[in-house]
């Protein structure tokens, strides 16, 4: 597959998406036109539909992710939040657009169940946590990190200009070491 035309599909895959970001389906038509190709060449070429196109973006996307949390090595006693904070989040932002996306449109709507998933399996594997204290097994205590850390990444990412990486690791891990109580206090009138 050529690299232009692919990514030609991608961008306006993820431009319609954004544009409705209710709607969790296009048709090759809209797709086509808006890349500019003809539907044909999409189907002759390279994708079948829709999902296919999603399925390529999300195992894409994965991979890079995937691949910096491989880097890490648990029993260097690296504190995960910090690996995550200074190597990962950096690859978000690279796929900010694309990550953004799956966050806040219908495109993919198994989005946030396929992150849960494979990183709570990565979880397991590498970490025993302290769910006991909180009446909570493993998989529990996995599962309700990796939905904090993924509001966070999303609040970061849904915003129209995100801060650099560089910037938003300090932030990310400042979030992370309060406590959730210290996070609020009331208006004063």
């Amino acid at each position: 597959m050529e690299i232009n035309t692919q990514t030609k599909i991608a961008e306006a895959l993820l431009d319609l998406a954004l544009e409705n970001p209710t709607k969790s389906d296009f048709s090759m038509c809209e797709i086509a036109k808006r890349a500019g190709i003809s539907r044909q060449a999409i189907y002759q070429k390279h994708y079948r539909n829709c999902a296919d196109i999603v399925k390529y973006l999300r195992n894409q996307t994965n991979d890079q992710i995937f691949a910096a949390f491989s880097q890490y090595d648990p029993s260097s006693g690296q504190n995960a939040f910090d690996y995550f904070a200074y190597s990962v989040i950096p690859t978000f932002y690279t796929d900010r657009r694309l990550i953004r996306c799956f966050f806040t449109t219908a495109i993919d709507p198994a989005w946030r169940s396929f992150i849960l998933k494979t990183y709570t399996k990565w979880g397991l594997a590498n970490y025993e946590t302290h769910g006991y204290k909180y009446h909570f097994s493993d998989e529990a205590m996995v599962q309700l990190l990796i939905q904090s850390t993924m509001a966070i990444v999303e609040t970061w990412l849904s915003q129209e200009n995100p801060t650099p990486p560089d910037q938003f690791s300090d932030d990310f891990l400042k979030i992370v070491k309060t406590p959730v109580y210290n996070l609020l206090s009331v208006k004063k009138a």
